[in-house]
């Protein structure tokens, strides 16, 4: 988290000395795919902009199914180095940069009333198994290109700011881990373990069709 800050920090200095040079910072506030978010572009050119933004969200909420207890928190942060190319009068731009991506994914499922859960080719029940975790995680750095609207930072004053496209994330991986009760036989062990490899391998082969991450993003900003 420290690490984050820190470049979040050298980020944002930069691009204000680098606005105070050209005589124009332009800030946006938005909402989207990516969660919450703040944009700071400046220009370089009559057609080119660079562009900040620090986005962010999570979300915890637990629900009951087959009489299961599904826990789960989705936590989303991202950090942008963006390039904007406008190649008419209008506010029209097409983006490409690259995204430090620390997204991710951790859920627990817990049988509740006697109930079994599956793993692999198997189901155990409440007095073999505890409760099972997930973690889900992502590439680190993350490619994008897209297309938008929005102002520029030539022009002072407030505008829209929209945003389309995609963040090639690679195939999210997922760990799985059984909390297996500390009654349980070393040959019960060994088995739950072997129906993990199973159960990571189906839903793997399932995430490796997903690896692009689509972005999109409204809000308004203001250039000074």
């Amino acid at each position: 988290m420290k690490k984050i800050i820190k470049t979040v920090l050298i980020m944002l200095s930069t691009t204000t000395l680098f606005a105070n040079e050209q005589g124009a910072m332009n800030m946006g506030l938005k909402v989207g795919t990516l969660g919450y978010g703040l944009d700071v572009s400046l220009p370089i050119s009559d057609s080119f902009s660079a562009r900040f933004n620090l986005n962010g969200f999570s979300y915890t909420d637990t629900v009951n199914s087959d009489d299961n207890d599904f826990k789960g928190t989705l936590d989303l942060l991202t950090i942008g180095m963006l390039v904007d190319y406008y190649p008419f009068t209008s506010n029209f731009r097409l983006t490409s940069g690259l995204y430090y991506n620390a997204s991710g994914f951790t859920g627990t499922i817990s049988p509740t009333g006697g109930t079994s859960i599956s793993i692999g080719d198997q189901s155990y029940d409440i007095n073999q198994i505890d409760s099972l975790d997930s973690k889900i995680t992502v590439n680190s750095f993350a490619p994008y290109i897209g297309l938008g609207w929005g102002n520029d930072a030539h022009d002072a004053g407030w505008g829209f700011t929209f945003d389309l496209g995609a963040m090639y994330i690679g195939a999210p991986q997922m760990d799985l881990n059984a909390n297996i009760k500390s009654t349980a036989s070393a040959a019960l062990v060994t088995e739950i373990n072997q129906e993990l490899v199973k159960e990571q391998q189906k839903v793997q082969d399932d995430f490796n069709a997903f690896k692009f991450y689509p972005v999109v993003m409204l809000g308004v900003n203001y250039t000074f």
